[in-house]
């Protein structure tokens, strides 16, 4: 058989037979440009194009070499000493220098710093406003209904 065939039909029966799989085990949503069964059916019925075409345009970018696999494996960026040194550490809000954390207590501190009778002075402001705008209310209903 392998006489038959030669290395060349051996490797193009190897990836027929490895593009037809990886084909199959993908997931659907991640394959590129056309539907999974339209994939399936080009390879299968053109082989040496349906290959190169799957791997090229269909297969997901970062694909392993494990048929549908999804990724290539871990990053090895944290080994190399340039690319760390290069990125910045990671930031949070806490981090800047006119950062200053707001809680509930010290809201209610803030809150307490105010005197009981300037409280009670507002209090009655508001209260006044009321009563003001509910008589002009009812003033123009009065009007209204005339």
């Amino acid at each position: 058989m392998i006489r038959i065939l030669g290395p060349g039909g051996l490797l193009l029966f190897v990836a027929y037979v490895y593009a037809v799989i990886d084909v199959i085990s993908t997931d659907e949503i991640i394959i590129r440009n056309l539907p999974k069964l339209t994939w399936l059916f080009i390879v299968l019925l053109f082989p040496v194009v349906g290959i190169v075409a799957w791997f090229a345009l269909g297969r997901p970018i970062g694909a392993g070499l494990v048929p549908g696999s999804t990724h290539t494996g871990p990053s090895r960026s944290w080994m190399d000493p340039s690319v760390r040194e290069r990125r910045p550490p990671p930031r949070g809000i806490e981090d800047r220098d006119d950062w200053e954390p707001t809680t509930t207590a010290s809201k209610a501190a803030d809150e307490g710093s105010e005197s009981a009778a300037a409280r009670e002075r507002r209090l009655l402001e508001w209260e006044a406003e009321l009563k003001r705008r509910e008589a002009a209310m009812g003033d123009d209903a009065d009007d209204d209904t005339a």
